[in-house]
């Protein structure tokens, strides 16, 4: 967010919204709703005291400062439905665009493309942790063993009871949700459901359940 604000601080006399180079507005897409609004606080104050200063075409510059950031604004929600591949190719895109973190809370994974998908999210330098079911990971078709001894850390359940969540929070920005398994079955045969949403506080709300339940459950014995 610093580097975002030291670039419209600098352009206090020369801001061109068509100007604005296309790394500047990627950096602007990434942006969670908080970060936005810190960013806007940010700037109001550097209008002030510009304005204090004697700076002409303040508010003008402001106007555009805040139009851009508005309009680059990373926000949406959507629902998918299976049988059929809509979610799973959802699930692979926002993998494949992962720059940070990827937070995933899942009950099974078997689906070994989905797999492959999570492992080159770990590869490229992204942050990947994995939250999931310790009876599960026995099943035939299981790809967590193959995750968790490719580096990916994962903890599970000492429970006669099931870790059944199936959420993922991708950047700290999207969180998906929904009945939707990590498998085969989910994408070709049954009738399943995702949400994915950036509504900030959706997404703070998984992202401290998820954290609440890395600090409180198990790594997997098998990668120590």
């Amino acid at each position: 967010m610093q580097d975002l604000f030291n670039y419209f601080a600098k352009r206090c006399d020369s801001l061109r919204e068509k100007e604005v180079p296309s790394s500047i507005i990627g950096r602007l897409k990434r942006l969670n709703r908080r970060d936005r609004e810190g960013l806007k606080s940010l700037l109001i104050e550097k209008g002030k005291q510009l304005e204090t200063s004697g700076h002409t075409h303040v508010i003008a510059w402001l106007e555009t400062c805040i139009t851009l950031i508005n309009r680059h604004a990373f926000h949406f929600n959507r629902v998918f439905f299976s049988p059929g591949d809509e979610i799973k190719n959802e699930i692979k895109q926002l993998l494949d665009h992962a720059t940070e973190t990827v937070d995933l809370c899942i009950f099974t994974i078997t689906d070994n493309e989905l797999a492959r998908k999570i492992k080159a999210c770990y590869k490229r330098g992204v942050k990947v942790r994995i939250i999931t079911d310790d009876e599960k990971i026995a099943d035939h078709g299981s790809e967590i063993l193959k995750l968790a001894l490719a580096g990916i850390p994962v903890k599970t359940d000492h429970s006669h009871y099931h870790m059944h969540n199936k959420f993922g929070i991708i950047d700290k920005q999207i969180a998906i949700t929904g009945s939707f398994n990590w498998t085969y079955t989910a994408t070709k045969h049954n009738q399943e459901n995702l949400v994915a949403t950036t509504k900030y506080e959706i997404v703070k709300q998984y992202d401290e359940e998820f954290n609440r339940l890395w600090t409180e459950l198990f790594e997997l014995p098998t990668v120590k």
